[in-house]
């Protein structure tokens, strides 16, 4: 009867110690500390066009934004002045507090419109001008189908910059935006994603557990060059 006790005892705790095993390899990696992605989309106008920014480190001081990784869910825009002929597009900007205790993936979604010469980039899905809001949203599942709103008033989507990327934020700790803009005969065009079809125009952004220490952006076409006055990296977490 003891010897029974004893072997009872020795398989409930080889079945505990597999349970315990279990459940650590289970756990995942790091993440994000805080909870929120406090994301500022601030677009301008000028003689060039129309000009995006998301960043708040880019060495134009004039022209960035207030988007963090906080506790805190922000709840107003914040963006620069502007400055040399450019001036704010309040109907084209917005702040969005994406929860990350949400779900496991940041879908992010570019969504780039082109008219008479003028490229518009938007990436968030809550600006006045809801014809050119984007799917951007934080979810369990991974995104696998671009969401753009249709545009209008003469701007049409260019697909070949188009696209949307799912960033794990579950198992990273940081996630690491890119903003490259190129520049050619006085327009603009930004982008943030690494995965367009339009290869020479893709960044560097990624989720990883390491921050990123250089900033990453193909070299653009014959004709398009890089705008290192607006183009920057962030690493986003801690």
């Amino acid at each position: 009867m003891r010897r029974c006790s004893v072997v009872a005892a020795a398989v409930a705790g080889a079945v505990a110690l597999t349970l315990a095993s279990t459940a650590v390899a289970k756990q995942p990696g790091p993440r994000l500390a805080e909870r929120y992605l406090n994301l500022h989309q601030c677009v301008y106008v000028g003689s060039g066009g129309h000009y995006t920014n998301v960043l708040p480190n880019t060495a134009n001081t004039a022209f960035n934004t207030g988007t963090n990784a906080s506790n805190t869910p922000d709840t107003a825009l914040s963006c620069g002045p502007g400055g040399g002929g450019w001036r704010s597009a309040p109907a084209n900007s917005a702040v969005k507090a994406f929860d990350l205790t949400a779900g496991r993936y940041l879908n992010l979604h570019q969504c780039v419109y082109f008219s008479a010469g003028q490229h518009y980039t938007a990436v968030l899905p809550n600006t006045p001008n809801a014809n050119f809001n984007t799917g951007t949203n934080v979810s369990n599942t991974a995104d696998t189908t671009l969401t753009c709103s249709p545009g209008g008033g003469g701007w049409r989507l260019l697909p070949a910059n188009s696209a949307v990327q799912s960033f794990d934020l579950t198992d990273n700790r940081y996630l690491n935006l890119h903003q490259c803009v190129w520049t050619s005969g006085g327009q603009y065009y930004m982008g943030l994603l690494p995965n367009t079809p339009n290869t020479n125009f893709n960044t560097g952004t990624n989720a990883s557990r390491t921050a990123d220490t250089t900033l990453s952006c193909r070299p653009g076409t014959p004709g398009w060059s890089l705008d290192q006055l607006n183009s920057a990296y962030r690493p986003l977490g801690s």
